[in-house]
């Protein structure tokens, strides 16, 4: 009966305690098991079946990895191992790397993939029939990409509509954006973006940018980064001659999660502002609520502001697209 019951007991803690899950042991005897999530600013954040645990570091006697880890040593850069637990006299075993005290190790973190990349893409489509005969066409997506300290950035979105077969608008724009990071916050970067809209008697509108920017926030509930420097903008119109200027340039993006990874609010403006000429001026906006459906899908609610100082003749400063529309994010 003992027998039986000594391997019910060690079926049930089998299911309990993962297998293969690190161990981290604190000065006063106590011990957890877990996931190592990073070593940053003395405090380790390791992960347990009951949410994160925020560890000072000076107070961890022992840590076993599992997987490895990027370990940064006192006077080394950063190396990829395994921690094996320490002994009494507070030593860790890296391997590759051998012993070394835990007082000397600064930071933890996890190997990221050698590209990370975010974006999605979004489509809305309307049309009616009968005595009512329009049809509308929204597409739009966007993709960053990282690579060490390189990011890239690539975004467009192209309308079109047709009330009684007669295009009531047909208006497309793009961006690329260049970033290099010179520290984990600091970077240089170079912009350029396309909008041509025919209603505008816009055939193209190029605007290049060179600057220095800040990522002042990035968590997984919000990101924050701003650049500003100098600019270029070339508009070509349809009748009328071209207008050039240069012009100091400033852009913002925002992205907040109301709630995690389920409704995000956005924001992004890019602004050029002449440097000769009071109405050498145009600002381009976008602000959003995007609503995390299943399996990646999302329904996205989006405001577009195009706002041009100097437009061709007979047209309007400001113009609006509202779209509402379905897509993927990965």
């Amino acid at each position: 009966m003992s027998g039986h019951l000594t391997c019910a007991v060690a079926l049930v803690l089998l299911g309990v305690v993962p297998l293969g899950a690190d161990e981290v042991r604190l000065s006063n005897g106590d011990r957890m098991t877990g996931r190592t999530m990073s070593l940053a600013d003395g405090t380790l954040t390791f992960a347990t079946p009951y949410g994160d645990v925020r560890i000072p570091w000076s107070d961890v006697a022992a840590l076993r990895t599992d997987e490895a880890m990027l370990v940064t040593v006192t006077g080394t850069p950063p190396a990829q191992a395994t921690l094996a637990a320490g002994d009494a006299d507070g030593r860790v075993l890296l391997q590759p790397g051998g012993a070394v005290a835990l007082t000397d190790i600064t930071a933890l973190a996890r190997p990221q993939p050698a590209v990370l990349m975010d974006g999605g893409a979004n489509a809305g489509f309307v049309t009616t029939g009968g005595n009512t005969r329009v049809n509308t066409l929204r597409l739009d997506g966007d993709l960053v990409a990282r690579v060490g300290g390189n990011r890239y950035t690539a975004n467009a979105a192209v309308t079109r509509a047709e009330d009684r077969g007669a295009d009531t608008a047909r208006h497309w724009t793009a961006g690329l954006k260049y970033d290099r990071f010179v520290t984990p916050r600091l970077f240089v970067n170079a912009s350029t973006i396309l909008t041509s809209d025919r209603f505008r008697s816009l055939d193209l509108r190029t605007a290049l940018g060179v600057g220095v920017g800040y990522q002042a926030l990035a968590t997984p509930r919000a990101t924050l980064t701003g650049d500003a420097g100098l600019g270029y903008v070339n508009e070509n119109l349809d009748a009328q001659p071209d207008d050039r200027y240069t012009a100091v340039r400033e852009s913002v993006s925002l992205g907040v999660f109301l709630l995690p990874d389920r409704v995000q609010l956005f924001h992004q403006h890019d602004g050029y502002f002449g440097l000769t000429g009071d109405d050498n001026l145009f600002v381009k906006m976008q602000n959003g609520l995007r609503i995390g459906l299943t399996a990646g899908f999302v329904t996205t609610l989006r405001h577009d502001i195009d706002y041009d100082r100097s437009p061709a003749p007979g047209r309007r400063k400001v113009d609006r697209t509202f779209a509402l529309t379905l897509g993927y994010r990965f």
